[in-house]
């Protein structure tokens, strides 16, 4: 396995969730716990924006203005219309992959630490953080389907 495989895995497992967010009720979609983003969407739309900020600020160089919580909002309206964001990131992202890997993942890029100190990063560290940062909110994600009192699907790889 390489890099690629591990975001395929990552979002396969993103799919097993959305699909459980599908029988959400817009209150339970939207309601607010005390830990993390507060919500299932708003956690999900940290996920999916972080993804693509990352990849278009700090691997390609451009510039991504994460959306404001109305536009949030807007575009993560109901699991149905995060799955389709999500999905169109999706096809960036590999197109990110098949430009960098695995030939130019060595590539250095300056950021900012967890401190705020500017340091230099490879992007395969770039690449990883991004799909170890979805990981660790995935279970966040089935704790809260669970304080839904939903059934949390199986975000294990294998």
């Amino acid at each position: 396995m390489d890099v690629r495989d591990y975001f395929e895995h990552t979002w396969a497992a993103r799919e097993r969730l959305l699909d459980a967010f599908a029988s959400l009720t817009p209150e339970e979609w939207t309601r607010e716990f005390d830990f993390s983003w507060k919500s299932v969407r708003n956690l999900l739309a940290h996920i999916v924006e972080v993804e693509h900020s990352w990849l278009v600020e700090n691997i390609e160089g451009g510039t991504y203005p994460i959306p404001k919580e109305d536009e949030i909002g807007r575009l993560y309206a109901t699991p149905g219309a995060a799955r389709e964001h999500a999905l169109a990131f999706q096809d960036h992202t590999r197109g990110v992959l098949a430009a960098y890997v695995p030939g130019r993942l060595g590539e250095t890029r300056m950021g900012r630490d967890i401190n705020q100190k500017e340091v230099p990063f490879t992007v395969e560290q770039i690449l990883t953080h991004v799909f170890t940062h979805e990981l660790r909110h995935q279970g966040q994600l089935q704790a809260m389907l669970r304080l839904l009192g939903k059934k949390a699907p199986n975000a294990d790889w294998i």
